[in-house]
């Protein structure tokens, strides 16, 4: 796995921030250069050097906010189309992962983060065919909730930390943002809850066992109370306009 991600560092070092812009732009200009895809796709990286990855990002957002994919119709199997859009559809999601990675990431720069954070929330805007797209939206929750415990593990929270006051600060004036979050922390409860229940089914006398599902679940409530109070309605306006 090591000599798989050195090779793939070393296949991206051979290109200047020149080439990735000229990349972009094929991309953005002609179908024909959508094999440009995959390749940018693996400077949204981590390893990355920050400014590769600013540019490789100003082009992948504008690409999918272009043509970003809904799910395909029903068609034949056989469809070009079809074809098509699932497979734009599969490397929109590996976009969404990779900018998770890198806002997850304990070495990603503060400023870069904000830019990310920023690049997700307006994927969350738009690629839903305009709507609110929760599923990537649960996603970065999900992680953030997740990285969050296992940085509590070691005694570190400050990056999750800054990430919480930057969505707090930017986004949470958006009522469908903040009922988004509580709907994604619900799930996240339940799920948790749910395999409490099956672990102490089957190992009732683990007390080890409880209190690493105490400890998740006490990581998930300081996450949930480090936003408004207020987060509990249920009318969505515009993601564009925030609450009067």
């Amino acid at each position: 796995m090591a000599s798989v991600l050195s090779k793939k560092q070393k296949k991206r070092e051979k290109y200047t921030l020149s080439d990735l812009k000229t990349l972009g732009n094929q991309l953005l200009s002609s179908r024909a250069h959508v094999n440009n895809l995959p390749l940018l796709l693996t400077f949204v990286s981590p390893s990355s050097p920050p400014q590769h990855v600013l540019e490789t990002i100003l082009s992948l957002q504008s690409f999918f906010t272009i043509d970003l994919p809904s799910k395909p119709s029903i068609h034949s199997k056989t469809d070009p189309e079809l074809i098509y859009r699932t497979w734009l559809r599969s490397k929109f999601d590996d976009f969404v992962k990779s900018l998770i990675d890198i806002l997850t990431s304990s070495t990603c720069e503060e400023t870069l983060r904000e830019v990310v954070l920023d690049t997700i929330m307006e994927l969350v805007k738009l690629g839903n065919s305009g709507r609110f797209n929760s599923a990537v939206y649960h996603r970065f929750i999900h992680s953030i909730v997740y990285h969050r415990f296992i940085l509590s593990i070691v005694g570190s929270t400050m990056s999750v930390t800054f990430l919480l006051d930057l969505l707090e600060s930017k986004y949470f004036k958006y009522i469908d943002v903040r009922y988004f979050t509580y709907i994604s922390l619900e799930k996240i409860t339940k799920t948790l809850e749910a395999k409490d229940i099956s672990d102490n089914r089957t190992a009732s006398a683990d007390e080890d066992s409880k209190s690493h599902s105490k400890a998740r679940l006490v990581s998930l409530f300081n996450f949930h109370f480090h936003f408004p109070t207020q987060c509990g309605l249920i009318s969505l306006f515009s993601f564009s306009s925030p609450q009067a």
